[in-house]
């Protein structure tokens, strides 16, 4: 029986290696893409369903005639692509071996009361990643946790490595102030939940530019599951976001057209409809190089989503300087020798009390730098976007001494330009270049640099914000595994495996004997299974594990981080 039943799997993997895009199967042709092929069944795939129906085996097997049509059983397609006999290849094996399974015989991350854990970086849902060039082809490095994970996975985080930066130069703080700047380290989702304790309806204005989905930027993923899992990355992080405005407060999220749409519905479930406020259009003036190679029309612009929290904000009107031939319009002059021109039959405008022409939702007025290459700002950070779009954006939803927020920050406009309008700003990015980009450029804004919008507002420098990192615990074992070559693999299996950070679902005593099943797995899936086994919940300290000693925090960061919190 048993023979009958893995013969009939095997036949349908087969089945599966024949389809016209091998869409199920990876490069190297072993593994077999078993999520792709699941979000292909769920949406009744037509090519999916030629192809089992081309099996008489598989046909009769999955299909039910109903009076002469075909029904395709997709709830028994699925059980069956989860079920542990079907998935015979070697990593699978192990993870039996180890107890990855639930009592069904289906793998736990197939279950309905699972949610996808966060993307461990701001453009990528994938393991540890703190450098832009590591780059996976499947979606094993999406986490799923079940609901009750959640509260702990999301739970305010210790603080380490706490820097005060100033003109003066740096200096350890153990305190953090209410009108300090605030530059953080970490996974963005996690910082956003550490910092609700104190902000909670407190930031005024937020401006995010997200990874746009294009298959060229880092957020790579597999045709069907890509659009799902962008969402529920951006839906984490916006239902945070909303919690930290004010309620006169907005937010700007900028994006192209490839989830543009898929954005728009999701802002309206989370701010509601009634907030929508604007679709602003940015014109990214130029055609060169390959662009004007392309058969279609060029894609000219990218779009800035504008929404606020409620109907108590207060838009602060801006107006562009007229032009030449504008003024040339007031060519009335009354008795006193003002120049004006006649709106309406009753009305006249004079022009030295005229504002300026109002800016529109079209923003064809500001250079990208895919035409302006030489400008003083440019970091090198290949999605920068130019300092006077932020600073528009900034000075129509907030004042002075408001707070500004970016969650994915990247090479600093965001901070740079609210520092220099005199706003207060929070800031949050995961990638090594924090350092040796971000906060380089934001140390350059304090010591006065006249880059960007310095000179047009009159920026002499001044100022200071404060540097910190989410202390981290298992995710160094990540990082560490990420760059680890075969040998290091399987140095640290007994490492992990013995240390208190494994998943509450491996077996222990079977870990501790599974070294040897371990050793033959292919270097990737060595590295998936690490990754897997440890507990996602213990990736950075937890605040409420501050004054246990096995986590080993100092007494500078028991300070700071109890003074963040207001429990000192």
């Amino acid at each position: 029986m048993t023979e009958r039943r893995e013969g009939f799997y095997i036949e349908l993997l087969d089945l599966l290696k024949q389809d016209p895009e091998n869409r199920f199967y990876s490069e190297n042709g072993k593994d077999l893409l078993r999520n792709k092929l699941y979000e292909c069944a769920m949406k009744m795939d037509k090519d999916l369903i030629k192809l089992l129906l081309s099996n008489e085996k598989i046909k009769n097997k999955f299909f039910t005639d109903v009076d002469g049509l075909l029904v395709f059983d997709k709830t028994a397609f699925g059980w069956a692509i989860n079920n542990k006999a079907f998935l015979n290849d070697s990593y699978t094996r192990f993870k039996n071996t180890i107890g990855l399974i639930d009592s069904n015989e289906q793998f736990i991350s197939s279950k309905n009361d699972v949610v996808l854990s966060f993307p461990y970086k701001d453009c990528v849902l994938e393991g540890g990643q703190t450098k832009e060039d590591q780059k996976r082809d499947e979606i094993y490095y999406n986490e799923l946790l079940a609901p009750d994970d959640v509260d702990r996975l999301l739970a305010p985080k210790v603080f380490t490595n706490a820097k005060k930066y100033t003109k003066d130069g740096e200096e350890v703080v153990t305190s953090f102030n209410d009108d300090d700047n605030l530059l953080i380290k970490g996974n963005n989702l996690l910082a956003l939940s550490s910092i609700l304790k104190r902000y909670e309806g407190k930031v005024k204005c937020i401006y995010i530019d997200p990874p746009y989905n294009t298959g060229s930027d880092s957020f790579k993923y597999n045709d069907n599951f890509n659009h799902s899992s962008w969402l529920v990355f951006m839906r984490n992080r916006l239902h945070l976001a909303k919690k930290l405005l004010t309620e006169d407060g907005s937010i700007y999220v900028q994006i192209d057209n490839n989830e543009l749409h898929y954005l728009k519905v999701l802002m309206d479930e989370i701010f509601g409809s009634e907030n929508f406020q604007r679709e602003i259009i940015w014109v990214l003036k130029g055609v060169s190089g390959y662009k004007s190679l392309i058969q279609n029309f060029v894609r000219g612009h990218e779009t800035i989503l504008f929404y606020t929290k409620s109907k108590n904000f207060v838009f602060n009107k801006l107006y562009l300087p007229y032009s030449k031939e504008q003024i040339a319009r007031f060519s009335s002059i009354d008795e006193n020798g003002r120049k004006y021109k006649t709106i309406t039959k009753d009305r006249r405008l004079y022009l030295d009390e005229a504002k300026g022409l109002p800016i529109s939702d079209v923003w064809d007025d500001i250079a990208s730098f895919q035409t302006v290459v030489n400008a003083e700002e440019i970091t090198g950070f290949a999605t920068q976007k130019p300092e006077k779009l932020i600073e528009r954006i900034i000075n129509a939803s907030t004042n002075e001494n408001d707070i500004v927020c970016d969650f994915q920050l990247g090479s600093g406009t965001t901070a740079a330009v609210a520092h220099k309008l005199n706003r207060q700003w929070i800031a949050i990015e995961q990638m090594d270049y924090i350092k040796s980009i971000t906060s380089k450029r934001l140390k350059n804004v304090i010591n006065g640099e006249q880059g960007g919008i310095s000179k047009s507002v009159n920026w002499q420098g001044g100022g200071s914000f404060v540097y910190c990192e989410l202390k981290e615990l298992n995710k160094k074992y990540i990082d560490e595994i990420m760059s680890a070559n075969d040998d290091k693999l399987i140095e640290l299996y007994p490492q992990i495996t013995e240390s208190e950070f494994i998943s509450y679902k491996a077996d222990i005593n079977k870990l501790k004997e599974g070294i040897e099943d371990f050793k033959r797995l292919e270097t990737d899936e060595k590295r998936r299974f690490l990754i897997e086994i440890l507990d996602k919940n213990l990736l950075y300290v937890n605040y409420s594990d501050i004054e246990d000693e096995d986590f080993c925090i100092s007494e500078d960061e028991k300070a700071f981080t109890k003074s963040f919190y207001g429990d000192v």
